[in-house]
Formats: structure tokens, C-alpha cells, sequence
């Protein structure tokens, strides 16, 4: 049984996943906005019959019991715990917050109540090339793989305005936007975490003909950097925001016994010992999907293809997870099992956020995942144990 939706944020990631949601049977119910404005005007353009500028209130509707996140990451965090406590589905949108702290509090959330579904929007896991990627790597079609290399190549994320995409403590930038994606999906291609990671971030652009005076952009705008993973293989990515046109999405794992490349969403391979690459998966749903969704131009160049794709096929997973059980809130667990978890979110925000320490400090930096959530006040509880005064 599909469960009635609710939607947080109003942003072009939520103009392409409330038509994607209807057309697989879901029914949108009610939206919120950081104002009542933003709120209506979405409601009006997507056709959702409910707005509001408050959290309780999606939350608390009676037809909602699955919450799909796209906002800010700053607010992601508090909406998604909220919702799994009152016992809502969620689906929330990368980056889980603006900092490790955030993520592990959702993982929290969902440990405590394991028969909600909570899940990130992490689509590229569903894409037919990586899916295949996966299995070939898995069966040693490349031998045993040493190099992962990876280039996004896309136009500026800036709007016209000043928002949290402009400020680096708000979760904006292209290490946050795209790097957290390919640290997923390296995960999930080589099953291996990273050890150790080296960065660097840059921000070239720090004010626009529109962004000016006293505020000034933050966020970083070029970003590489390099992981060791538990292997001992090696990842290099390079994420460069500075290239308008045509988006570039480009993965190449290297092996012993040849090479696999991911461009988009096709698949190629070349043996050592073979004179030309090999296409081995051709992806032929690009124009389709475009048409059938009629995205506009805007929407179109926010969310690349690629990742439109992905979340189309995430969300058809969620349906058929929902579809399976008969119960309101019931749901089955195989359809959605290669999708991202919060305690993916929390490795990947816990490498992004190494990824920054090594870009002040110019080190290689360790990747420690949080195990429990640190003292607000170490120096106020370090007095409290050494203290010999007793309460009773």
C-alpha cells in the first residue's frame, strides 16, 4: 500500500521528484517552505493540495506517513529525526547535514525505530552501468583493482541570489553537492571504505554581478582530493564547477587485468590485452526520461540526467517496497536493499569532512567514523569526575 507523501523544501530537486513520485502512484499530500510564500507557489506549480511554512504541520498530517527531505542541510537533520520519531518513512537528500554531528544524529533516529524506512537519495546505486560495474568488479572480470579515478565537470551552482549553496557552513559547495555522491558510489562499486583521505577546496568565485557587497561566497567551487581505501587501492577525484555546458560524469576503475569507464550512464571495458574499448552498456533512456518528465532547461542543467535517472529508479524501489505489504505502514525490505542508509550518510559525511581538516592542514587525515556523540561541555564533565563532593 503507498503511503500518502510529505515534502520538505522547495528547491529544483523537489520540482523533478513530485512529478517523479505521482507518476509511480504516489500521492503528494502536503509541502513546506522555508516562507508561506515559497510553500504556496510550489503547491501551486506541482499541484499539492497543502503548503505551510511549519514543520509539525506536514508531519502531523493525517495522510502523510512517508517524508521526502530537500532542503537545506542545515535543516535536513532535525526534520528527519522528528519525522522517524513521530513514525513517519523518510527519504532524505545528500548532504545529510552541514557536519558529522548532524548525520549521526539521524543514524541514531533510525536505530531506535529499525521498522520505519530511512534512506538517502543517493540514485546512482540504481543506475543499470553502475549496477553492472558492481557485478563485473565482484567477479574479477578486471582482476583486482587498484585505481579509481573520477571528473565532474559542470557549470557554476551559484543562483542569483545569496542562499545556504553560497555559505561552506551551511553545507554549499561542489565537494558537498557532487563529492559526497561519488564517495558513495565508491563504496558501493568496491564494497571497500577509505582509510585515509588528502584534499583541497577552493572558492575562485567569491562574489557574482548579483552576490556582492558585504556578503561573500564561501562555499568551495573546485574541489580534489585523493583516498586510500582499506585495500590499499587508490581514488582520485577531481570535481571542477568552472566548465559550463555540457555536464561531465566520468569513473574509471583500473584493474590488473584491464580497465572499467563509467561516462554518464554508459558502460565501457578494455581488457589489457584487447586492442579497443568495449561498450557493455548503452543507456538509451536519457531523451526518454526527459520527454515523459518534461523537465524544463533550468531544471534540467540543476539535476544532471544521470542522477534524475537514478532517482527515478529509487523512487520505483521505494514503490515496489511499499506496493509488497498491504499494511499502511508496512514495508518490504529487498526491493530498497542497495539503496543508502543513514550510516552510509554518516561515512560519507565523516570522509567529506576529513576531506576539509586535510585542505587546512595540507596533511593526509584519517577517516574516523563517530561511535557516540561527543560531550557538549568535556572541561564541565572532566571537573565533575574528578570532584571527591558527593550529591548525597
Amino acid at each position: 500500500m503507498l503511503p500518502g507523501v510529505g515534502v520538505f523544501g522547495t528547491g529544483t530537486t523537489v520540482q523533478c521528484l513530485v512529478p517523479i513520485l505521482k507518476r509511480c502512484g504516489f500521492k503528494v499530500e502536503a509541502i513546506w517552505g522555508r516562507t508561506k510564500e515559497l510553500a504556496l507557489d510550489a503547491a501551486k506549480t506541482l499541484d499539492i493540495p497543502y503548503s505551510t511554512n511549519k514543520v509539525d504541520e506536514v508531519l502531523l498530517h493525517k495522510d502523510v506517513d512517508f517524508v521526502l527531505i530537500s532542503c537545506p542541510p542545515h535543516l535536513q537533520s532535525p526534520i528527519a529525526v522528528k519525522a522517524l520519531g513521530i513514525g513517519k518513512h523518510v527519504i532524505c537528500g545528500p548532504p545529510a547535514g552541514s557536519g558529522q554531528l548532524e548525520a549521526f544524529k539521524m543514524v541514531n533516529a533510525a536505530r531506535y525505530y529499525p521498522s520505519l524506512m530511512s534512506l538517502m537519495c543517493y540514485g546512482m546505486r540504481f543506475l543499470p552501468a553502475f549496477i553492472k560495474m558492481k557485478e563485473l568488479l565482484e567477479n574479477g572480470y578486471i582482476g583486482n583493482m587498484l585505481i579509481c579515478e573520477v571528473r565532474v565537470h559542470c557549470g557554476s551552482l551559484l543562483k542569483e541570489k545569496f542562499d545556504w549553496m553560497c555559505d561552506e557552513l551551511m553545507g554549499g559547495g561542489v565537494l558537498n553537492t557532487y563529492g559526497g555522491v561519488i564517495i558513495d558510489l565508491v563504496t558501493f562499486l568496491t564494497d571497500k571504505k577509505a582509510t585515509s583521505v588528502h584534499g583541497m577546496l577552493r572558492t575562485f568565485t567569491k562574489q557574482t554581478e548579483k552576490i556582492k557587497g558585504i556578503r561573500q561566497i564561501t562555499s568551495d567551487d573546485f574541489c580534489s582530493f585523493q583516498m586510500e581505501l582499506e585495500n590499499g587501492s587508490c581514488v582520485n577525484v577531481s570535481l571542477n564547477n568552472h566548465i559550463p555546458g555540457q555536464f561531465i560524469h566520468e569513473i574509471i576503475m583500473c584493474g590488473s587485468k584491464g580497465r572499467l569507464v563509467a561516462k554518464g550512464a554508459d558502460l565501457y571495458c578494455r581488457k589489457h590485452d584487447a586492442e579497443n574499448e568495449e561498450l557493455i552498456h548503452h543507456d538509451t533512456s536519457n531523451v526518454s526520461h526527459e520527454n515523459k518528465l518534461k523537465t524544463i532547461e533550468t531544471t534540467s542543467a540543476d539535476v544532471p540526467m544521470p542522477y534524475l535517472q537514478g532517482l527515478i529508479n529509487l523512487i520505483n524501489a521505494a514503490k515496489r517496497a511499499f506496493e509488497s505489504v498491504d499494511e499502511r505502514h508496512g514495508w518490504e525490505n529487498e526491493p530498497v536493499l542497495s539503496a543508502a542508509t543513514f550510516e552510509d550518510a554518516l561515512y560519507v559525511q565523516t570522509v567529506v569532512d576529513a576531506i576539509r581538516k586535510s585542505s587546512k592542514t595540507h596533511e593526509w587525515t584519517k577517516v574516523q567514523v563517530m561511535k557516540e556523540e561527543p560531550d557538549p561541555n568535556p572541561l564541565l564533565s572532566a571537573a565533575a569526575r574528578r570532584s571527591t563532593f558527593s550529591l548525597y
